[in-house]
C-alpha cells in the first residue's frame, strides 16, 4: 500500500487545484481515489469540507458539433451537471466521433488496428496500446467511445493478440490441422509461463529474505507476543524502548551501544514522517478554511498540537548541543 502513496498525493495536488477553480466535484472525485489508495490526512480533511459545504460536481458548457458532413447546423451547448462521480463540462472534437465511427465499421481485429494479418506480435501490440489510449473512455469522450473500447479493444487485449490470434484465425479464415493446434496449445503455456516467471522470482525473493533476515532485539512499543515488554531507554537522547527478559544478558558494552543506537535512527525517523503528516494536515486545512471562508475550520487548524514536530524540535537541539 506504502507504493500507492506518490500517486495518492498527485490526486490531492489535482483536487487542490480543481478547488481553486471552483470545480468541487473533480476536487472530490480525486480525493476519494486519493484515500482509496493511501490514507493520507490530507485528503481525509478536504474531503471532510467538501462534504460540509455541499458537494456538486462543477457544471460548464458542453458544446457538440453535429456529426453531419454535408450540412450547416448550429452547434448546441447544454450544461451536464451530475454528481456521481462522471467527468463531466469536456468536450470532445470531430476526429474523435468519426474515429468511433470508423472503429465500429471494421470487419475484424486487424482492421481496428490498422495492421496486416500477417503482422507481428510486436506491431500488434503497439497499435493496440496505441488505439487504446486514443479511445480509452477516460481520453475520447465522444458518443460511443466507451462501447467502442469495451466491445473492439478491450476484449482483444495484448495476451490475445500475442497468444490468441489462432483463435480468430480459426473463426475467421480456415481451420488448422490437429498437429498445428497442439503446437499452438504448447507454444501459448510456454509462453504464459514465462510472462508469470518475474512474480514467481519475487515471491521467491520474498520468502528468501523473511527467512534470512531476523527480527530486531528491540520493539519502540511494547510486544507481548514476543516477549518485548521490559522498558528500557537509550542513554544518548533518552528514547524509550522494550526488550526480552534476556536482552541484559546478550547485548552489552559494543554491543548495547549499537542496539541503542539503531533505537534512536527508528525512533527520529518515525518522528519526522509523523512530524511532516501533521504540517500537511494543517497546511491542507488551513487552504481549505481559506477558500472556503471557514473560521471555524481556520482556528482547528491553528489548534493543532503537532506533538511531533515538538519532539523532533527537542531532539534537533539535543544533537546540536552534543
Amino acid at each position: 500500500m506504502e507504493g500507492n502513496r506518490d500517486e495518492a498525493e498527485r490526486c490531492v495536488r489535482i483536487a487542490r487545484e480543481a478547488l481553486g477553480a471552483g470545480d468541487r466535484g473533480k476536487a472530490q472525485r480525486f480525493l476519494q481515489k486519493a484515500e482509496r489508495l493511501y490514507p493520507l490526512p490530507a485528503a481525509r480533511a478536504l474531503l471532510e469540507v467538501i462534504m460540509k459545504n455541499g458537494s456538486t460536481a462543477g457544471s460548464s458548457p458542453h458544446c457538440r458539433k453535429p456529426a453531419g458532413g454535408g450540412e450547416q447546423s448550429k452547434t448546441s451547448c447544454t450544461k451536464d451537471s451530475s454528481a456521481g462521480g462522471t467527468e463531466s463540462g469536456k468536450a470532445y472534437t470531430r476526429d474523435q466521433v468519426e474515429g468511433v465511427l470508423s472503429i465500429n465499421k471494421c470487419k475484424n481485429y486487424y482492421e481496428v488496428l490498422g495492421v496486416t494479418k500477417d503482422a507481428g506480435d510486436e506491431d500488434l501490440k503497439k497499435a493496440y496500446r496505441k488505439l487504446a489510449l486514443k479511445f480509452h473512455p477516460d481520453k475520447n469522450l465522444a458518443p460511443g467511445a466507451t462501447d467502442a473500447f469495451k466491445s473492439k479493444l478491450k476484449v482483444g487485449s495484448v495476451h490475445s493478440f500475442s497468444n490468441g490470434r489462432t483463435g480468430y484465425s480459426h473463426q475467421h479464415q480456415h481451420r488448422h490441422s490437429g498437429h498445428e493446434r497442439e503446437e499452438e496449445r504448447g507454444d501459448g503455456g510456454f509462453s504464459v509461463f514465462i510472462q508469470l516467471m518475474p512474480i514467481i522470482v519475487l515471491i521467491l525473493v520474498s520468502l528468501l529474505s523473511h527467512l534470512m533476515v531476523s527480527n530486531p532485539p528491540y520493539s519502540l512499543y511494547p510486544r507481548s507476543g514476543s516477549g518485548q515488554t521490559i522498558k528500557m531507554q537509550t542513554e544518548n537522547l533518552g528514547v524509550v524502548y522494550y526488550v526480552n527478559k534476556d536482552f541484559k544478558n546478550e547485548y552489552k558494552g559494543m554491543l548495547l551501544q549499537k542496539v541503542e543506537k539503531s533505537v534512536e535512527e527508528d525512533y527520529v525517523t518515525n518522528i519526522r514522517n509523523n512530524c511532516w503528516k501533521e504540517r500537511q494536515q494543517k497546511t491542507d486545512m488551513q487552504y481549505a478554511a481559506k477558500v472556503y471562508r471557514d473560521d471555524r475550520l481556520r482556528r482547528k487548524a491553528d489548534a493543532l498540537s503537532m506533538d511531533n514536530c515538538k519532539e523532533l524540535e527537542r531532539l534537533t537541539s539535543l544533537y546540536k548541543g552534543g
